[in-house]
């Protein structure tokens, strides 16, 4: 997996100085040099056989010098902090295809303009001059670069913002669609044995039961809730389980201390705690005692669970402890212990409230 995670790194570097239209400064600075080098100096018509001549075969070598420069050297070897081999294969290809171009130009590349230009130059000068013109060229082009280089560093920086806010995004949903498969299919299980019989409850059962999904889909979109509706939200949960007759034997007595008005917290934070308690089989009546105390900026709450703890439930509660640190950090703490001397389980939960909240959709 590293391996191909390396392999796409080094992909994406090779490309960099093309994608996202960037082969424009390409093509626009080899119009430049078309320009300059090839028809302003140009003393007679401007023909085919000029351009492939004074252009096209003349700069063959140095395109060769500056592509392995940027498509090889720099993502192979630059930004993977090869730098002695980096400057090495620099020098190397510099002073190597200047003298190469000598040799091709003397071989292939005829200049007339209209009238034969003079060839009758030392290797050592026209040498000299190839590499002069290379050093040249070569500083403007890795200025060109070096402005693509920094441009591709602030569009990273708005990627990497953009990935952040996308990673809180996915976060969000999976809180928001955290509610337990076993539970779900229990509770419709519920409803639908229910509407069988028939029951009196069965249609307050079902609207109670949508609007907790509801709540879970709309306020789960946010980064924050109003407390008002949280608390709402959880008592209807209660409600939903009580009437349950025939499956839960969880009897919960809720107790609130606090004013819960223009006040916001973590959505979902009591709702999804709630959870893991009621996927327990019980099989003869328990007591869950809730006390929820609200605060100026923070809100309390105790459980006592009437019974010892299983696995399952000490997983799902480390589950929920998980999720939220990803998504708000150590901001919410959850503490929970075993009284095997009372068989009884609790869980204290500290959340902050805050009263001028983020709503950011996702």
């Amino acid at each position: 997996m590293s391996n191909f995670a390396q392999l796409e790194i080094n992909e994406r570097n090779r490309w960099v100085y093309f994608n996202k239209y960037r082969w424009v400064a390409h093509a626009a600075y080899w119009i430049w040099v078309l320009i300059i080098s090839t028809i302003m100096p140009a003393k007679g018509p401007i023909t085919f056989s000029l351009i492939f001549n004074h252009f096209f075969l003349s700069n063959i070598m140095i395109a060769t010098f500056f592509y392995l420069y940027c498509l090889y050297f720099i993502p192979y070897f630059f930004k993977r902090n090869k730098n002695l081999q980096f400057w090495l294969l620099m020098l190397v290809s510099l002073l190597g295809i200047s003298a190469l171009d000598v040799f091709f130009g003397r071989a292939f590349v005829h200049l007339t303009d209209p009238v034969p230009m003079d060839t009758d130059k030392s290797f050592s000068k026209v040498y000299i001059g190839n590499l002069a013109s290379y050093l040249l060229n070569f500083l403007f082009f890795s200025i060109m670069l070096f402005f693509m280089e920094k441009n591709e560093e602030n569009s990273t920086l708005l990627e990497l913002e953009k990935e952040k806010r996308e990673i809180e995004q996915v976060k969000l949903d999976l809180l928001k669609g955290n509610i337990n498969p076993e539970f779900l299919m229990r509770s419709l299980h519920q409803l639908k044995e229910s509407a069988k019989i028939p029951e009196e409850t069965t249609p307050e059962a079902i609207l109670t039961f949508s609007d907790l999904l509801r709540y879970r889909l709309y306020r789960g979109r946010q980064l924050y809730s109003p407390l008002k509706e949280e608390l709402s939200a959880f008592q209807s949960f209660l409600h939903f389980i009580g009437l349950d007759h025939l499956h839960h034997q969880l009897h919960i007595k809720l107790a609130i201390q606090g004013d819960e008005n223009n006040k916001y917290i973590t959505p979902l934070a009591i709702v999804n705690l709630l959870e893991p308690f009621c996927k327990i089989m019980h099989h003869q009546a328990v007591a869950l005692s809730i006390i929820i105390l609200i605060e100026a900026n923070e809100l309390h709450l105790e459980m006592e669970y009437g019974s010892t703890s299983t696995p399952q439930l000490l997983a799902d509660l480390e589950v929920y402890r998980d999720n939220y640190s990803q998504l708000y950090g150590n901001v919410i703490k959850i503490h929970y212990q075993e009284d095997e001397k009372e068989q009884s389980f609790f869980v204290r939960l500290s959340l902050p409230i805050v009263d001028q909240p983020v709503m950011m959709e996702v």
